[in-house]
């Protein structure tokens, strides 16, 4: 007669503090792109990674803390993303930055929500991920800055990322084009920010008309 056996449950897996950390991270970033942000729990977080219930506790105060974690990476990512396009001097720096911006939005389309909402996560109580927010940011700043006048970097800075934002958020949630024309977009976006800087350039150092029947 065969001895019954009965099914165990696999044992949680066993981490160094640092691994533990890192586990979660890598557990909820797998679950925001399922359930988004607003759905995520820090116990199914912990049962993704095969920790204890207690275990995010360890590492985080709360849900905000962990998402304002997961946006600190977002951001992070994003930075580095902008910088493809080589050197900011680079001719192809700002479309390439677009492109970048855009395809980072599509692939992770609820990280890219949670780093730009602030219904879940309140930036003012996590400076680490302000701040890698302004850095992100500034990576588009130095671009625009090799080739605009200094006194329209920050205005074309800001028309260039609402351009680029803009148009990916709406893609990611209308559907309101395809992969297939992101990087004609993003050449579109360049070009008008360029044109734009070069237009008020020449503009500038044009000699005023003279006015007819004067000196």
């Amino acid at each position: 007669m065969r001895e019954k056996t009965t099914k165990r449950k696999p044992a949680a897996r066993s981490y160094h503090h640092g691994d533990a950390r890192n586990a979660l991270l890598a557990a909820a970033a797998g679950l925001l792109e399922k359930v988004g942000a607003a759905g995520l729990s820090l116990r199914q977080v912990a049962e993704r990674a095969g920790l204890s219930r207690q275990a995010p506790y360890n590492h985080f105060e709360d849900k905000e803390a962990l998402l304002a974690e997961l946006a600190r990476e977002g951001f992070d990512r994003l930075g580095a993303s902008l910088s493809v396009g080589g050197e900011p001097q680079a001719e192809m720096a700002l479309e390439r930055a677009a492109d970048a911006y855009i395809r980072f939005a599509r692939q992770a389309p609820a990280l890219f929500r949670l780093m730009f909402s602030r219904e879940l996560v309140d930036l003012s109580r996590f400076p680490t991920t302000a701040r890698t927010a302004a850095s992100a940011f500034d990576k588009l700043v130095q671009i625009v800055a090799a080739f605009a006048p200094p006194e329209r970097v920050k205005e074309l800075s800001l028309a260039a990322w609402s351009l680029v934002h803009g148009y990916a958020t709406l893609c990611i949630e209308t559907g309101l084009e395809g992969e297939e024309l992101r990087a004609r977009r993003a050449r579109l976006f360049a070009r008008i920010i360029r044109t734009d800087a070069d237009d008020k350039r020449t503009a500038k150092l044009s000699p005023c008309p003279s006015v007819a029947g004067g000196p």
